[in-house]
């Protein structure tokens, strides 16, 4: 009986590390975006994300933006200088155009669920911006105008030290969203790309963050992006995504078959 029960405590150990393994495997991803609206110089709003496990995320559980604070930002002087500005399209009902902008216009931008209202960088230009999310995040959801540009990532702790790994998003790494936007500083519509990072898996923080640094430098060719995050505790995640629930199933399987030896 006693090496039974060691066999199976040994089993069980194994098959916890199997779990483990099976549930934490979660990394950058690509998602499907829901929108509602689909002129391109017009108000395309997110409805929905549908992640890369399957799990579906309506607005209602997405954190927005609600504070920025510019560390560093390339000095607008006219033309195509400066880095970030705030954009939107040309017939958007909500959002920006501002040029010179200032926290609180980046704010704007970030703070709706209207994907026609962005941050636009200058090809050359170099900032670094922290982003205060309403919501503690666990996943970080990025739209970029064009597909073309490279974007620094990396996550702030409450007193605004930088934690975790520096991730750079290449111009490579972005997936066809479904839809474009014809935005102020452009004079066509452009094909939006989306990426998404699991903030432990990619970002190697210990839990989820409500603050998060975004960088450019002169050679990521601009980056126009707009962010948005998963809320870490929401409704959808009542069901266990695919890969706890295959590890939840081996896990039972083992159990019942030890069972039923000991019987």
């Amino acid at each position: 009986m006693a090496s039974l029960l060691s066999q199976t405590s040994a089993s069980f150990g194994l098959a916890s590390v199997t779990l483990l393994a099976v549930a934490g495997t979660a990394q950058a991803f690509s998602f499907t975006s829901e929108v509602e609206g689909s002129s391109a110089k017009g108000d395309i709003f997110l409805k929905a994300v549908i992640l890369n496990t399957g799990e579906r995320v309506a607005v209602e559980d997405l954190s927005f933006v609600m504070g920025a604070e510019i560390v560093s930002n390339d000095e607008f002087k006219g033309g195509n200088t400066g880095a970030a500005s705030a954009d939107k399209g040309d017939e958007a009902t909500t959002g920006i155009a501002q040029e010179d902008a200032a926290a609180a216009d980046i704010v704007t931008n970030l703070s709706t669920a209207n994907l026609n209202n962005i941050v636009d960088t200058e090809d050359e230009g170099n900032f670094q911006i922290d982003l205060d999310f309403a919501k503690v995040i666990d996943n970080l959801l990025i739209w970029e105008r064009g597909k073309n540009s490279d974007l620094g990532v990396q996550a702030v702790d409450n007193s605004g030290n930088l934690i975790g790994n520096f991730f750079k998003v290449t111009r490579s790494d972005w997936t066809d969203a479904g839809f474009s936007i014809d935005t102020t500083e452009i004079g066509s519509a452009q094909a939006v790309g989306s990426f998404g990072l699991n903030l432990v898996a990619d970002l190697g923080v210990s839990g989820p963050v409500s603050k998060i640094r975004f960088s450019s430098e002169s050679g990521f060719n601009g980056p126009d992006w707009k962010f948005v995050g998963t809320a870490a505790e929401r409704e959808s995640q009542s069901v266990p995504e695919p890969g706890l629930a295959v590890g939840l199933g081996l896990l039972g399987g083992l159990m019942l078959t030890k069972r039923t030896r000991l019987a």
